[in-house]
């Protein structure tokens, strides 16, 4: 197993990323008055207007000038394409300690696929699907996302395969590997652990050969009862 550097972006998928504007520092009246909207669905009128209150002397005073000035030397060091990312990553990810699904991050479900019969056989086509996916990020052929006018930011397509969150304290930590020779499917069932490899002798498996697979996982995982892990 190596590790994978995040600078060897390559590819269409991430052509435009030099191009991409920073990620601008508000100004300090914006930041405040947004501040100050968000507090009034939260608050009685009179804790409102106090707290209204005190975000107005703050905006006039020193520390609140000398705090935005570091915010905006921040967002100007070299190489430091976010002024933002790493804070919103420690303190809405990595940091915190309430389920990030639904907290933080939305949850999706897939439509059912009438022509599957199978929980195995819908699970290999979601798997081979993603597969297919995973392909076009590794290679760069990916377009990236966008408006209708720009590209979007593809940086955190790195973290969508062969990237895992690392439990520690005070925050987790995430590692990335090489996305060649670690070709690897980890399935839970039953409380135990599978690891399968979707390529085998240069070929990547076939949704019918996955099915196969997780079959035989289901009745290994079946036969015996391991101890429940979380």
């Amino acid at each position: 197993m190596s590790t994978r550097e995040i600078d060897e972006e390559h590819g269409a998928l991430f052509a435009q990323q030099e191009q991409l504007p920073k990620l601008p520092v508000p100004d300090l009246e914006s930041t405040l008055q947004k501040y100050v909207e968000s507090l009034k669905p939260v608050l009685s009128e009179s804790e409102y207007k106090h707290s209204a209150h005190v975000v107005a002397e703050f905006g006039r005073s020193a520390q609140a000038q000398e705090l935005q000035r570091r915010l905006k030397a921040r967002a100007a060091e070299p190489g430091r394409a976010s002024w933002l990312e790493e804070w919103w990553n420690d303190l809405s990810y990595m940091g915190y300690r309430d389920p990030v699904i639904p907290f933080v991050s939305y949850h999706y479900s897939y439509n059912d696929d009438p022509r599957c019969t199978r929980a195995t056989q819908r699970a290999a086509k979601l798997i081979s699907g993603a597969i297919a996916f995973r392909a076009r990020v590794v290679d760069g052929s990916l377009e990236p996302d966008s408006t209708r006018t720009s590209a979007l930011c593809s940086h955190s397509y790195n973290y969508m395969f062969n990237a895992c969150r690392i439990p520690a304290e005070p925050s987790d930590k995430f590692r990335t590997v090489a996305y060649h020779g670690n070709e690897t499917i980890v399935v839970v069932r039953n409380s135990r652990f599978f690891e399968f490899s979707f390529v085998r002798n240069n070929v990547v498996l076939s949704a019918a050969e996955i099915e196969q697979t997780l079959e035989q996982i289901v009745q290994t995982a079946d036969a015996a009862d391991a101890v429940a892990v979380g």
